[in-house]
């Protein structure tokens, strides 16, 4: 079943890529302006005629030697290291036999055992449907133009936090809290792939996508009334992920609670660091003191 998902999610991992170039290639098509002298059509593209418009306007910035590399370098690791966390070799029975809950620090102990075959399941289905999402900028005008540049962005989240938990289960052989559970069978328990508890990647790809899109969307629309409505939906996607994996028994709250801090880390900060400051030289000021009562010199101001 795990060799089936990882297929899955790697084939994900592929498109997107894929799918965001070939929108960044439409992008980067220039519209232009036409001026006809002595009768010959010249065209003439707009980004010449409005540079420091478009630049002034622009939300992020990218560093093509810096930011490509990354998500090249950081992206084909994790995959590569996804591949070899997804096959690790059976855990020998007897070491099976001879866990102990008690060994288990007393926060995550209480849903040690717990098994939900049906409910593992479902939460696949929107572990894969958040990961295209930010396609739907497609269809909002201030965003389609930057959708090449967000997608870069987009994908560099998605290599950190991949790079961040494919170390972390490489590194990290966690047992996941139904191989706890005596009822099920050696055959089932013994997967190599259970000892791929820390940290829950799950619910850190759910929390990097949609606080990711809830990030850019109110970056272009800052005075939008729908960013609680965006928050709240990123948190609530991403509680029920982690309610979901905790219950069906692949995971113990430690885990979840560290995805989901490599997760809205991601899925904040990359953006957020990408973001052109325009205003910076207009959040200070010195100014000459000429109050009567001062005695000379300057007041400076910083606007936070």
């Amino acid at each position: 079943m795990y060799q089936d998902h990882l297929l899955v999610f790697m084939k994900l991992k592929c498109i997107l890529p894929l799918l965001l170039f070939l929108v960044l290639r439409v992008n980067a098509q220039e519209d232009t302006a036409s001026v006809i002298i002595d009768s010959v059509k010249i065209e003439i593209p707009d980004s010449f005629v409005a540079n420091k418009t478009r630049k002034s306007e622009s939300i992020y910035h990218l560093k093509k030697g810096i930011d490509y590399p990354v998500v090249a370098v950081l992206g084909g690791t994790s995959i590569y290291l996804m591949m070899i966390i997804y096959s690790k070799p059976e855990t020998p029975a007897s070491v099976i036999l001879n866990l102990n809950k008690n060994a288990i620090p007393p926060y995550d102990r209480w849903n040690a055992g717990w098994h939900d075959a049906n409910l593992d399941k479902v939460s696949y289905y929107p572990f894969y449907a958040v990961m295209p999402l930010p396609l739907l900028f497609l269809a909002d005008r201030k965003m389609k133009n930057d959708l090449g540049k967000i997608g870069v962005l987009y994908l560099e989240s998605f290599a950190l936090e991949g790079i961040i938990y494919s170390g972390s289960v490489y590194f990290v052989d966690r047992f996941r809290p139904d191989v706890y559970n005596t009822n099920l069978g050696l055959n089932y328990r013994t997967n190599g792939n259970f000892r791929n508890s820390f940290f829950a990647g799950h619910v850190a790809v759910v929390a990097n996508s949609t606080f990711f899109m809830s990030s850019v969307f109110m970056a272009y629309h800052p005075h939008s009334k729908l960013k609680w409505v965006l928050y709240g939906t990123s948190a609530a996607a991403t509680l029920g992920m982690s309610y979901m994996r905790i219950r069906a028994g692949k995971h113990f709250v430690s885990d979840v609670a560290t995805g989901i801090l490599v997760g809205v880390g991601c899925g904040l900060l990359t953006p957020e660091l990408h973001k052109n400051r325009n205003d910076k030289r207009q959040r200070w000021s010195l100014n000459p003191d000429l109050s009567e009562k001062g005695g000379g010199g300057f007041t400076f101001t910083y606007k936070l």
